[in-house]
């Protein structure tokens, strides 16, 4: 059977039919950051005919720019924990803490929604649907690797380091629950710490290293990916703007741009934190803050580490890069606000030169923030929008988006092509939220 006509079966099931305009894709999927792209990729090399919109310059323009890079199956815990709340109150009175929330009536619903997913057994199921994710991610990744798309791609494992007993010892707790849980784990005290790694802190007072965790770079990863998607014909359209979405029916059948109509089979929503402006369009709710997250990118130098080291205390992490020793963190709510607060970007440079004192006289090559769209339960949104037949939503990943766009990717075109899902998508279906007193 054909492509086309596997997909036009698709459609039929879901009781779109597949249109017949002249610039047609099979799938649209706006959004060209790291989830936007494996998806690209995923679908094309399913078959499917793929058109890619990026409302930026290039592609990776948003937060999938800047991040750190890791690849966990351990530590995948959702943001939202009894302890995120504990920590939240501590935390919320300095605008230079690791977490902020700018106070503002817009937020309140998420964060009565935060609330309540850190309730009863909710936070052990996301963790084992988000621990089940990242580990067909870190397969998928090292797939990607073999395959010969450079991202930057290290199985080195990243080490946690401690700055005091009292953390120490609750990471060592943390880390038994991990390994409980198939994540092994390696207890170092302050002699091994330093052993391990030379240019760490003689104030350090221990570590604990993940051997099967992973990273890459994160510009690679998009930007290569990318290009692997185009090669297996997928047009990517950067600068172009979604303006508004035409509905037919359960269907949407236009995507008016600022480059033209598309007529799209299916249309993949995959724009992060600017997700629910689109969504809003269309009546569907996608419940997302923006939080935004920094990187101070320090010019390599003799010393740095050889893989990426979590500074726990001040949830500062460091990952070496080609042309950059990156240290990246912090999550402040503050609605679709890109401006650099000094504050934070002193916060993450002391946590820097605390850990790695050769660090001190190295010059700063960027500063950079990005936002990073959450979800109150800290579960992505996958899957069919409620309403459509034609439209997935695919965002909400956190700060795990790399971590988790290939198996992302791979479960899209699962749904496109009419398959059995991979995993569960149950716990992180789209329309498992609702609005308060009916407002999207």
């Amino acid at each position: 059977m054909a492509l086309r006509d596997l997909l036009s079966l698709t459609h039929e099931t879901r009781r779109c039919a597949l249109p017949t305009h002249p610039r047609t894709p099979d799938v649209l999927v706006i959004g060209g950051g790291a989830i936007g792209v494996a998806t690209a990729y995923e679908l094309a090399s399913a078959g499917a005919s793929v058109t890619l919109l990026e409302r930026g310059d290039t592609l990776a323009s948003g937060c999938s720019y800047g991040n750190t890079g890791l690849i966990r199956t351990s530590h995948t815990s959702p943001l939202a924990t009894p302890a995120a709340v504990r920590q939240a109150l501590r935390w919320s009175l300095s605008k230079s803490s690791p977490f902020y929330v700018h106070p503002r009536p817009a937020v309140l619903p998420w964060l009565l929604r935060f609330v309540a997913a850190t309730h009863g057994k909710r936070v052990a199921a996301a963790t084992e649907t988000l621990r089940a994710l990242s580990m067909t991610g870190l397969r998928l990744h090292a797939e990607y690797a073999r395959a010969g798309i450079d991202t930057g791609f290290h199985a080195h494992g990243i080490l946690d380091v401690y700055a005091t007993e009292h953390a120490f010892h609750q990471g060592i707790a943390e880390g038994q629950h991990h390994a409980a849980a198939g994540q092994r784990n390696q207890v170092l005290n302050a002699d091994e710490l330093r052993q391990t790694a030379p240019a760490l802190s003689r104030d350090l007072v221990g570590g604990i290293y993940y051997p099967g965790d992973a990273n890459c770079d994160p510009l690679r990863f998009v930007t290569n990916v990318g290009a692997a998607a185009q090669q297996r014909g997928v047009v990517v359209q950067t600068r172009t703007e979604v303006l508004r979405f035409e509905r037919t029916g359960s269907c949407i059948a236009t995507v008016q741009t600022s480059q033209g109509d598309l007529h799209p089979g299916n249309v993949i929503l995959a724009a992060g934190a600017w997700t629910p402006r689109l969504s809003r369009q269309i009546g569907v709710f996608v419940p997302l803050e923006a939080a935004k997250g920094y990187h101070v990118d320090l010019q390599r130098s003799a010393g740095d580490p050889e893989l990426p080291i979590s500074i726990r205390e001040a949830r500062v992490i460091a990952t070496p890069l080609d042309a950059a020793l990156r240290f990246g963190g912090t999550l402040e709510l503050d609605g679709l606000d890109l401006r650099i607060n000094p504050a934070r970007v002193e916060a993450i440079k002391l946590a820097a030169y605390r850990t790695f004192e050769h660090t001190r006289n190295t010059p700063i090559t960027e500063i950079w923030s990005g936002l990073r769209p959450c979800t109150p339960d800290g579960l992505p949104m996958i899957g069919w929008a409620a309403g459509f037949d034609n439209l997935i939503v695919a965002t909400g990943h956190g700060m795990s988006g790399l971590q988790l766009a290939p198996v992302t990717g791979r479960l899209v075109a699962e749904l496109v092509f009419h398959q059995a899902p991979s995993h569960d998508l149950q716990p992180v279906r789209p329309d498992r939220f609702t609005p308060f007193l009916g407002r999207v």
